[in-house]
């Protein structure tokens, strides 16, 4: 109960708090966005629209916010952390990916925390808005040149990379025939759904080499190869060198740009 009446005075302070300050941004002039303009750069965002996001980008460098922070640059933090979340979450309604989007999301954070002026933070919120809508252009041009089905079927290998995925087993998942998914997607693709399949995991391969410390043995395992050696081997044959000399020519060297 003593909690309850907490909660309950702190709310009633808040409410007077909320009334004196609207009562002074009334006497200050200053008017928030609609929701409509608020949302409207993120629609830009979500239909890949670069253009027309870059002439936003340049009226959003003078617009006017609400006091979050007696601190000028924290003030701007605070405006980043809130238009990436808000922006992450739109783009993987519209299509993307969730951990693309999320771990987007992540390092740009990173980074911006980083930033040591309001123009660096300023720098980073338009190369982040940039980059979502370029990926979601990306996204797009892909949709229109593949069926639903092929559509379908990438997203399934893309969120089963850890298993051992077989064309016969995404059929069944996606309750398709094998043959007609297997004869459509290499006419779209231009490549075999087992090959797609292949390029996909050495992606997610050379990523946990390049920036994690697990053994080969772990990834091989962690991506439903049935042994190190088998992957090791068809990673020797796609790349031209081994696992470990990839990770020793290419540890951390890409990803410490995110990170800086």
């Amino acid at each position: 109960m003593k909690q309850e009446s907490l909660n309950i005075e702190v709310i009633r302070k808040m409410d007077q708090t909320l009334s004196q300050y609207l009562f002074t941004q009334k006497e200050e002039n200053f008017v928030h966005a609609t929701l409509n303009e608020e949302m409207s750069s993120f629609h830009l965002v979500t239909q890949g629209d670069i253009k027309a996001l870059k002439r936003f980008l340049v009226k959003h460098r003078n617009r006017t916010f609400s006091k979050l922070s007696d601190s000028p640059l924290q003030q701007q933090k605070y405006l980043f952390v809130s238009v990436i979340t808000t922006c992450c979450r739109f783009c993987i309604e519209a299509g993307m990916a969730s951990d693309e989007s999320y771990g987007l999301s992540d390092l740009y954070i990173r980074k911006m925390d980083k930033c040591t002026t309001v123009d660096e933070v300023k720098d980073m919120y338009e190369t982040m808005m940039l980059d979502y809508a370029m990926r979601m252009k990306s996204q797009k041009m892909k949709e229109q040149y593949y069926s639903p089905k092929t559509l379908a079927c990438m997203e399934y290998i893309e969120n089963h990379l850890h298993d051992r995925i077989t064309v016969n087993s995404i059929a069944y998942e996606l309750d398709m025939n094998a043959s007609w998914l297997s004869t459509t997607f290499s006419k779209e693709v231009g490549m075999s759904i087992s090959e797609y399949i292949r390029s996909k995991k050495i992606a997610a391969a050379k990523y946990l080499l390049t920036t994690n410390e697990y053994s080969c043995t772990d990834i091989a395992e962690y991506l439903g190869f049935s042994t190190e050696s088998h992957f090791s081997a068809l990673f020797t044959k796609h790349e031209g060198i081994s696992p470990k000399e990839y990770r020793k020519k290419y540890f951390r060297k890409h990803f410490s740009r995110f990170i800086k």
